[in-house]
This record gives C-alpha cells, sequence and structure tokens, in this order.
C-alpha cells in the first residue's frame, strides 16, 4: 500500500472514531455531553504522554519555580477545560440553544453593536482561552454573524464535522491561507465581523513578547484593522469552575498606533488572562519554539 493510500485510510479511521464518539454522545442531553464527553477527552489529553509533555514543557518554560504537583494539576485543568470546549464546539448547534450560560461584560461590547448598527466591519481578536466561541454565540444572539479562520485539519475528513459546527456559532468560516484571507478581508471591508486566534506560532511572523518569551506572532489582524479603520476589540470567555457558565469579557478596543504595537498589546492582553487563570489556556500549542 502506498503511502498516500495508507495515510488516507488512516485518516478514514480516525475519522469514523470521531462520528462513533459524537454519536455516542448524542444519547445524552447537552448539559451531560459536555460533562462527560469533555470529562474523557480532558484525561485523555492529560494522560497521553505526548500531550501531557508538552504542556509540562511549556508550563516549565513559564514558570520555572512553580512545584511539580501544581504543574500537574494545572496539566489536569488544561486538559478538562479544552475537553469540554473542544465538546461545546462539536456541538455548537446545541450550544446556541443555551443562551443562559454566556454572561458578557466590558467596554468592547458597546464598541461592536455600534460597528455593526453603523455597518463597520471589526475584528475581534482573542486566543485558544477559556470557551473562546462563547463570544461569537453571544454576539449571535444580539444579531451579530461573526465569522471565524479556521485551521484546516491534517485530517481533512475531520472539516466535514468542524466547519459546519464552526459555523453554527456565526458564518462564514474562512480556512487559514491565502485564499481564506483574501475572503475574510472581503467580508470585513463590507461591513462584517470576524474573529481571529493569533496565540499559534506563525512562521512568517514577528518576534514578539508572549508571556516573557519570544513567540513568532502574525500581525494580520492589525494590519488589517489599520487598513480598513476597523476596530480590534480584545475578547475572552473565560470559563466558571465546575460549570457551563462562561464570563466573556469585551475589552476597550486597542488604540491604532501600527501593526507591531498593536499586536504586541494584543500579546500583553491574552497574557494578562493566561496570567489569572493558566488552565484554560491551550497550553498544548508549540507557541515559543
Amino acid at each position: 500500500m502506498s503511502k498516500k493510500r495508507l495515510r488516507n485510510f488512516r485518516h478514514g479511521i480516525e475519522y469514523s472514531l470521531m462520528r462513533v464518539f459524537l454519536g455516542a454522545l448524542k444519547i445524552l442531553p447537552f448539559k451531560q455531553r459536555v460533562k462527560y464527553g469533555g470529562a474523557l477527552l480532558g484525561k485523555l489529553i492529560a494522560n497521553a504522554k505526548p500531550a501531557r509533555n508538552r504542556i509540562e514543557h511549556n508550563l516549565r518554560e513559564i514558570y520555572p519555580d512553580m512545584a511539580h504537583t501544581e504543574i500537574r494539576q494545572l496539566t489536569k485543568a488544561v486538559g478538562a477545560n479544552f475537553g469540554c470546549s473542544f465538546v461545546e464546539i462539536l456541538n455548537n448547534d446545541l450550544s446556541q440553544k443555551f443562551p443562559q450560560f454566556r454572561h458578557a461584560s466590558g467596554p468592547g461590547l458597546q464598541v461592536l453593536r455600534d460597528a455593526a448598527a453603523t455597518g463597520i466591519g471589526a475584528i475581534i481578536v482573542s486566543g485558544h482561552y477559556g470557551q473562546w466561541d462563547g463570544a461569537r454565540h453571544y454576539l449571535k444572539s444580539e444579531g451579530m454573524e461573526v465569522g471565524a479562520i479556521y485551521r484546516p485539519s491534517n485530517n481533512h475528513y475531520f472539516d466535514r464535522i468542524f466547519v459546519p459546527q464552526i459555523e453554527n456559532a456565526g458564518k462564514p468560516a474562512f480556512p487559514s491561507g491565502r485564499r481564506g484571507t483574501a475572503d475574510m478581508v472581503r467580508h470585513v471591508r463590507g461591513g462584517g465581523m470576524v474573529a481571529i486566534l493569533p496565540d499559534q506560532r506563525f512562521g512568517k511572523g514577528e518576534v514578539l513578547d508572549f508571556m516573557g518569551r519570544p513567540a513568532l506572532t502574525s500581525t494580520a489582524a492589525a494590519s488589517i484593522a489599520l487598513k480598513y479603520n476597523l476596530p480590534m476589540v480584545p475578547v475572552y470567555g473565560t470559563r466558571r469552575d465546575g460549570s457551563l457558565d462562561v464570563d466573556i469579557v469585551f475589552e476597550a478596543p486597542i488604540p491604532h498606533t501600527d501593526a507591531t504595537t498593536m499586536t504586541q498589546a494584543a500579546n500583553d492582553s491574552l497574557a494578562a488572562q493566561v496570567r489569572h487563570n493558566p488552565g484554560q489556556w491551550y497550553w498544548l500549542h508549540n507557541r515559543w519554539s
């Protein structure tokens, strides 16, 4: 069997297992679906050696004096939060039916309302933190459709599941890359809103500070905001301990200066959230190397 056929066979098996997992969860009501499905995924992440080692390595890079017991507790918390968030996103069609779980505040919310009222586009910046789709759900409940940029899966079959659910929280969904970026720019130029999560390593980005360490970071969000005079609003959805409730904070827009300064401000904004609730950020990213 050729490498391509072997890869496609493996991807097909992985896709089938994902469908079985999601199908099994569908027998449960939404709350139990997130609770039990999230707990299972969380335990897998926190205990699978490659994932656990990556999380613990990154935590030690930022918190070199942290005790091993605390590192382990945070690793479990990272797995638990991501597990719940992942299951919620895979069930965005149901999640949107539970607005009582989302609690919004902050000056940026009115900025986005004003932008929508006047037909001006807007860029939301956040990170893989807490429940990062919560803000899009909340804004959709107010009549503001917010698109999103996503990274296509290595296993292309998975996008049959992910992309429709991403769009259930807000359309359209733009794949990362040249074509997706061009479509996204047309969207915001026409008055649309988009959410961008620039907290992953970007090989062609600028070396900026993130939590005290140099990190290659895309400045595209700030560049687009400057070019088209759009508000760039940091937004975070912090999960309340032991519940599905999410506190969504819409911060004040980042002042327009230059793309590097604005992107550094976005990094600093996210870093403050992570330092306050380190168990809610996705420490599995290869962020600093």
